[in-house]
């Protein structure tokens, strides 16, 4: 334990670790637990609104990021239970965006069953969009649109910072 602690940090697990840092920051504190990206306080402060430029289009687009970077770091760790594949960045990078296109799916469906449990089950009244984490089907599209252009700047990170990682497997 103490090895790997003391160990170097390289310049692509820095990347994953900021990535990281900064997806919870904006998910945690923007989003969940100080409400600063409500939808009213976005509009106030970015011009941003209910729909495809909503409050949590920061999150999902660095969410997006740090997926991909995961993935990566995680099939170079662990090489044997590896899903990319040797010498084939093409069908690589359509395995990553897959998988951030399932990651992404999966967040809309829980965001959609958390306003239904809260409506149907607990009763709250949740007309006001702004307390909605599924405010409208333009909300959705702009949540996976930014999810999948937080794809392009993970694997444009991964390429910059780890050049043969969708090339080859460790």
């Amino acid at each position: 334990m103490l090895k790997l602690i003391s160990s170097k940090i390289t310049k692509f697990e820095a990347s994953v670790i900021i990535s990281g840092l900064v997806f919870f920051i904006a998910e945690f504190f923007g989003d969940s637990w100080f409400n600063l990206m409500a939808n009213s306080n976005c509009f106030k402060y970015l011009g941003c609104n209910i729909g495809f430029f909503g409050y949590d289009a920061i999150v999902h687009f660095f969410s997006g990021v740090f997926e991909v970077l995961l993935i990566v770091w995680l099939c170079t760790r662990f090489g044997r239970f590896s899903i990319l594949h040797a010498g084939n960045a093409w069908k690589n990078a359509f395995i990553l965006i897959s998988a951030v296109a399932l990651l992404s799916v999966g967040w809309e469906i829980f965001e959609f069953s958390a306003d239904q449990f809260r409506m149907k089950i607990l009763g709250y009244n949740l007309t006001n969009p702004n307390v909605l984490a599924q405010p409208s089907n333009s909300d959705t599209m702009g949540d996976f649109t930014f999810a999948l252009s937080g794809f392009l700047a993970g694997a444009m990170i991964t390429r910059f910072v780890y050049p043969r990682s969708l090339e080859e497997k460790s």
